[in-house]
């Protein structure tokens, strides 16, 4: 029996000291915490701001959402891809002036546009088959040469 009162008594005495250095551990751990914690900006208070300027901020916080709904309203289809961005709506703002003589500029048009693509009528083809027949002659008279 001794034996293992000794056993006992030893055990005892360990989970003592174990448990009285766990204590000890844990008050050192939030001390340590408590001594090194940081005011940053000067103090623990928050920062105090006149009435003013919160309804300021808020004033201009509601203006940024209303402007960011806006974008959004004409934007977000493009940023989902549900629509391509060169796929526009038609223009509130454009301006829709009456043209007086709106038939006969667009008789103009029309017939400057028949001419344009009338092949055979650009002067510049012309130029460019003389150009052709030079170096074409400039390339047989080196042959002579040789």
């Amino acid at each position: 029996g001794s034996r293992q009162q000794q056993s006992t008594t030893t055990t005892t005495m360990l989970s003592r000291v174990a448990s009285a250095s766990l204590r000890t551990a844990r008050a050192a751990r939030s001390n340590v915490q408590a001594t090194t914690r940081r005011n940053m900006g000067g103090g623990a208070h928050w920062m105090e701001v006149s009435k003013i300027h919160t309804q300021w901020g808020e004033a201009f916080g509601a203006l940024c959402w209303l402007w960011i709904f806006h974008r959004a309203r004409n934007d977000l289809p493009v940023v989902l891809g549900f629509r391509h961005p060169w796929e526009h709506a038609e223009d509130p703002w454009a301006l829709h002036d009456h043209i007086a003589n709106e038939a006969e500029l667009q008789a103009d048009w029309e017939k400057f546009n028949d001419k344009a693509i009338k092949p055979g009528e650009d002067d510049d083809d012309d130029e460019d088959d003389e150009d052709d027949d030079d170096e074409d002659d400039d390339d047989e008279d080196d042959d002579d040469d040789e």
